[in-house]
């Protein structure tokens, strides 16, 4: 009977170790969508009259893929889209030098800014009560890549329909050129499966994008930018 102990005993602390060693990821890899709202700070870099004080939310979407090398630690590769737009007001000049009220300009920093970043996560899994399924993970990591944004570097023109010169034409939009750079930056997640293979995730991250344009407006005064911004998402990851 002992023996008989003994030797269950054993078997039991060797499944442990099994199932232990066996812990999930059971897939190594995962892919999703995600979509959201992205923050950003005005551009630095151009002089001020150029940047705009007034920022907004925008959409955010991106598509990922994740590799686990082991439960612990994941890469990941981020490809997402966004608008970058700024509001400012300029004091006006009529031609014959006369101060009128301001008017807003709207400065198009980037119509569609392209991130394509890879990342380093560590991963804290979580399991069922019987440690045989990865219920969920958080993840926090660095991330860098690169950037392009797509602009045609164009001015768009309003009348200024006012007195005391209400046919003074001025510039009412300004486009930034197309650019490319560099962005890093720190993220996190969360994914809950709520199917062996299919998990709902939120992500949040802070990113740093310096950006080189093709912009040669007023001597190419505006010809870079940095910035900030903030994406916060939520998506569906399958893995596989």
């Amino acid at each position: 009977m002992k023996a008989f102990l003994l030797t269950a005993a054993a078997l039991m602390a060797c499944a442990g170790s099994m199932f232990a060693q066996n812990l999930p990821p059971d897939y190594s890899w995962e892919i999703g969508i995600n979509g959201g709202l992205s923050g950003f700070t005005r551009p630095l870099g151009p002089a001020n009259l150029y940047q705009g004080n007034r920022t907004n939310i925008v959409p955010d979407y991106s598509i990922r893929l994740n590799y686990f090398a082991n439960p612990h630690w994941m890469l990941n590769l981020d490809i997402g889209s966004r608008k970058w737009q700024t509001v400012g007001s300029w004091q006006l000049n009529d031609n014959q030098g006369v101060k009128l009220k301001t008017r807003d300009i709207t400065f198009l920093v980037a119509d569609h800014a392209v991130t394509e970043n890879v990342g380093i996560n560590y991963v804290i899994p979580f399991y069922t009560r019987y440690n045989n399924f990865n219920s969920s993970n958080i993840n926090f990591g660095v991330t860098a890549g690169l950037v392009t944004t797509t602009n045609d570097g164009s001015l768009g023109y309003s009348t200024y329909n006012a007195a005391p010169d209400p046919t003074y034409v001025y510039v009412s939009h300004y486009d930034y050129g197309y650019g490319i750079g560099y962005s890093f930056g720190v993220q996190m997640g969360f994914t809950y499966f709520i199917a062996p293979r299919l998990g709902v995730n939120v992500d949040l991250a802070m990113r740093y994008v310096k950006v080189g344009t093709n912009d040669e407006h007023y001597g190419s005064e505006n010809n870079h930018f940095y910035l900030l911004y903030f994406p916060g998402t939520v998506g569906l990851r399958w893995r596989f």
